[in-house]
């Protein structure tokens, strides 16, 4: 005996939403679930500590776990980018040297910086070091933040690889370089007198110490001083009454009656 024709259609329903559900990526809804996510990138070779430390931050300011896991997710993409670039420029290198570059690379994708800049500024510069590589598009991601001239940025931040700054100064130097943001837009300092500075031997010691005697001390904010002019109290003199004088001869009572 064949089944009603609804409940065929019920049965068929219910067999779809089954399978969707299943379908369906899971969501997040607590910090252990962000952590296995976490764990899972790492057992792809991607750094975890960074993954790890944003989810922690990310319940410690109350945010909702959704929003966590969104943000966790573009790391892990950003990571994995990186490590890709990472194992092109330098295939052979060591996994804590490679993770500590694809960690600064990823942050550098994470400020605004594309993957195909980094491979131009690699081309410019011929880097053979991911983690000098590395150093330098964390720096030009300062520029870029900074709206200033990517690829001037770049040829910058190339003669600093081929001058071999390390990365922790080419950080400084990028660093530097959005601080006085205002007096590379004004013309006060350019990009390309930089680059030419650094192809003539300065060192980032000597540009860094240089750029920030160069900046003008701003005078502190003083609080404007008022003197309002108060009118004088008026003393009007008040004659107060005189004390009756006491009288000289004082009563004499005979104590014998």
């Amino acid at each position: 005996m064949s089944r009603p024709a609804w409940q065929v259609t019920v049965a068929v329903l219910s067999v779809l939403v089954c399978l969707l559900a299943s379908a369906r990526p899971s969501m997040a809804q607590s910090m252990d679930d962000l952590i296995r996510q976490a764990d899972a990138a790492g057992a792809k070779g991607l750094p975890v500590a960074p993954l790890k430390n944003k989810i922690r931050e990310g319940f410690a300011k109350g945010h909702n776990p959704r929003q966590i896991e969104a943000v966790v997710n573009q790391m892990v993409q950003n990571l994995e980018s990186a490590d890709r670039i990472a194992r092109e420029v330098e295939p052979g290198a060591a996994a804590a040297a490679r993770e500590s570059a694809v960690t600064l690379l990823a942050d550098a994708l994470g400020s605004g910086l594309t993957g195909d800049e980094i491979r131009e500024l690699q081309r410019q510069a011929q880097a053979t070091s991911s983690q000098d590589l590395a150093g330098a598009a964390k720096g030009l991601s300062f520029i870029k933040e900074a709206r200033l001239p990517v690829n001037e940025g770049a040829a910058v931040m190339s003669e600093a690889v081929r001058q071999k700054f390390r990365a922790f100064e080419m950080q400084d130097l990028g660093r530097e370089i959005k601080r006085r943001e205002a007096d590379y837009r004004a013309g006060r300092v350019s990009l390309q007198s930089l680059r030419e500075a650094i192809a003539k031997g300065a060192r980032p010691e000597t540009i860094l110490r240089d750029s920030r005697a160069a900046t003008p001390e701003r005078p502190a904010a003083t609080r404007p001083t008022t003197t309002t002019d108060r009118p004088e109290r008026t003393t009007t003199p008040t004659d107060r009454p005189q004390r009756p004088e006491r009288p000289v001869d004082r009563p004499t009572t005979d104590r014998n009656r």
